[in-house]
């Protein structure tokens, strides 16, 4: 199927709008449902929105009862940690700490220490907003800790651990958007976390987590019809993905890090992370679709533009450095570097501060901003290198053009 038609198609499902120029995409407002396009959302996305609302619920009426039977008026506080505090599940007292975390919908929070297990009462999160998410690598990653430890589990945990999978790919395949992007944090909670989550790999992590599901070994004890459910759900992301990528001047180019839930156009962040196009996320994405996607409808013409994107905009023997003065990029030999962010239309890099103000010059970032972001990253150079291996696929570029 050609790009064009694949469109057409999601947008039928309510994917709507990938055409449009980009002064019209960077227009996008953040409150996205208010913002819909001129036609009521169909029944799909009703049913989407109403199911969000009553999850929410579900979450709060489970947290009331805790607090009630264990007489206390408001919740314990979680524990806050980097990466969870842990590195994996090893043995049988790590993952009843885990599971302990896991809320009534079958996702995990971020941030969150869980070393020790949950008491009644406290809260699933140190981030109570966002209970449960994706970011920061929450929910996927315990999904992925869980199949891990399987083999070592004894029965009993097995069937733990059988329980619990099911549920965290149950609540993984109900937070995808009918159309098959996801939300950085399901249920809803408003403003850009409602958008399609490219930023901090969201949407790749959870669809590698998907195909992982339905095809590596390690999941096979997982039902025949789970397994089947994950494998279409990473097909209608991965044709999401291939609808969303953005063009300027009719050239299909990368994505952005947010995307529009209805209309797929480029919508901004927070005010240090407004609508451009990004390096590292993008080539996630394209490394995700040559792995485990080269085949599925209008993917490799999406292959062939975004690597050309992305040779075409490397910064070549540059070095970009930190210290407590600030930044600077220096010369350094065969180094390959790219912007974290570049602007729409012109594609050029581009930076942000706090304010919201924007900048072509990273030295004009305030001292904080220049320390604390990584605005120059060379993730992308992976891909550019898997690439090379596939002169089968390089070959077939000028054959399928976009």
């Amino acid at each position: 199927m050609q790009k064009t038609a694949l469109a057409m198609l999601l947008m039928c499902q309510g994917l709507a709008g990938l055409s449009l120029p980009v002064a019209a995409q960077a227009a996008a407002a953040v409150d996205f449902w208010q913002s819909a396009p001129q036609q009521p959302l169909n029944a799909q996305w009703q049913d989407y929105r109403r199911q969000s609302e009553a999850d929410a619920a579900l979450l709060q009426q489970q947290l009331k009862a805790e607090l009630n039977a264990a007489g206390l008026t408001r919740p314990l506080p979680a524990v806050k940690a980097k990466n969870f505090g842990l590195d994996g599940i090893s043995n049988a007292d790590q993952l009843q700490a885990v599971l302990s975390y896991q809320t009534v919908l079958g996702g995990w929070s971020k941030r969150t220490d869980m070393q020790q297990p949950r008491k009644p009462g406290q809260l699933a999160g140190s981030e109570p907003a966002y209970i449960p998410t994706f970011d920061n690598g929450a929910t996927s990653t315990h999904m992925r800790w869980l199949a891990a430890y399987y083999p070592k589990a004894a029965a009993a945990d097995q069937a733990r651990i059988r329980s619990a999978l099911t549920l965290a790919v149950q609540f993984v395949l109900r937070a995808q958007f009918p159309n098959g992007g996801f939300p950085q944090s399901y249920p809803l909670r408003g403003s850009y976390h409602d958008a399609v989550t490219l930023n901090d790999n969201v949407m790749t992590e959870l669809l590698n987590l998907l195909w992982d599901i339905a095809n590596a070994p390690e999941y096979q004890w997982l039902s025949a019809n789970l397994r089947s459910n994950a494998q279409d759900g990473f097909a209608k992301g991965v044709a999401w993905l291939v609808a969303a990528q953005v063009s300027v001047n009719g050239q299909p180019t990368v994505w952005t890090a947010q995307h529009h839930p209805l209309s797929g156009a480029p919508v901004a962040a927070r005010k240090f992370e407004q609508i451009s196009l990004v390096s590292s996320e993008s080539a996630a994405v394209l490394q995700l679709l040559l792995d485990k996607a080269p085949e599925l409808p209008g993917v490799l013409p999406a292959l062939c533009s975004g690597v050309a994107w992305l040779q075409q905009h490397q910064i070549r023997d540059k070095a970009w450095l930190r210290d407590d003065t600030g930044s600077t990029l220096v010369e350094k030999k065969g180094a390959q570097i790219w912007a974290r962010f570049y602007s729409l239309p012109a594609q050029q890099p581009v930076f942000f501060d706090r304010d919201g103000k924007v900048y072509h010059d990273v030295n004009q970032l305030s001292l904080e901003r220049q320390q604390g972001y990584g605005w120059y990253q060379s993730n992308a150079k992976s891909v550019l290198k898997a690439w090379k291996k596939r002169p089968e696929l390089q070959a077939q570029c000028g054959k399928n053009a976009h």
